[in-house]
């Protein structure tokens, strides 16, 4: 067995369980407290998929796999973290019925185009309307990636009412839309708009999106903390609860508009 393969072949939940490590498991990934001398941030290690037992730290940036961790946790060698990791082994592993890597055909259609986003941008950022029965039908999807810029989900839009649909495996709390094109020290426009996010990327704005929720959630913030300019477009509703959770967590400068 190589090393993917081993990585690929340890349950993670039970892995963290025998090395003592508390975790809560969101959206695909279990989050626990980061590892790292002096950073109080949490880490989150990939429950399954390409880069399953992989993890990373948006805080403090560290990351590693689930045998480094167990070896960090533990004081151990590599032979020995893998003897603790083989009764968590898990040869005939369940099946995961919905993964967070599926690959929709998208098509372009009159109802993304009345948004103002062209075809191009949505080609570039994989966006659009499935093909087929799935249950974003009906609904313009948009593919979700982490800090790295993996996809780990696609978020849908009903075209009939605006609400949001994604699979129960994906935590809109855990990401920000786009966040992985950033560069921090421009200024970075926020919108829980996903379709104003878009035309926002498309007319040469950094711009991230928290799909839609009315406030920003502790892991949305911790990001946030990295960039040195915000500007926040919202609905006047927004303005005064956000820029409250803004101060109380001593944000960067940070502006309406």
């Amino acid at each position: 067995m190589n090393y993917k393969e081993t990585l690929k072949s340890i349950d993670t939940e039970k892995a963290l369980a025998l090395i003592g490590i508390e975790f809560e498991s969101q959206g695909g990934y279990a989050k626990f407290a980061c590892p790292q001398v002096d950073c109080e941030g949490k880490a989150a290690i990939k429950e399954y998929g390409d880069k399953k037992n992989l993890y990373y730290c948006p805080k403090c940036k560290s990351s590693g796999h689930i045998i480094s961790l167990v070896m960090r946790i533990k004081g151990v060698d590599w032979n020995a973290a893998n003897e603790i990791l083989s009764k968590a082994h898990n040869n005939a592993a369940k099946r995961i019925t919905e993964e967070l890597n599926i690959n929709y055909e998208l098509f372009y259609n009159d109802f993304i185009k009345s948004k103002g986003i062209e075809e191009e941008m949505c080609r570039l950022l994989e966006i659009g309307v499935p093909k087929g029965k799935t249950m974003l039908a009906g609904s313009v999807a948009f593919a979700v990636r982490d800090v790295t810029g993996m996809k780990v989900a696609y978020y849908g839009v009903k075209m009939k009412d605006g609400k949001p649909v994604f699979h129960n495996t994906f935590n809109p709390e855990l990401y920000l839309y786009n966040f992985c094109n950033i560069d921090f020290s421009e200024p970075v426009y926020f919108t829980t708009d996903i379709f104003r996010c878009v035309y926002n990327i498309e007319n040469g704005r950094q711009c991230v999106c928290n799909f839609g929720l009315p406030y920003l959630s502790d892991a949305q913030l911790e990001l946030l903390h990295q960039v040195e300019h915000i500007v926040l477009l919202v609905d006047e509703t927004l303005v005064k609860p956000l820029a409250i959770q803004m101060a109380e967590n001593k944000m960067n400068y940070f502006r309406f508009e």
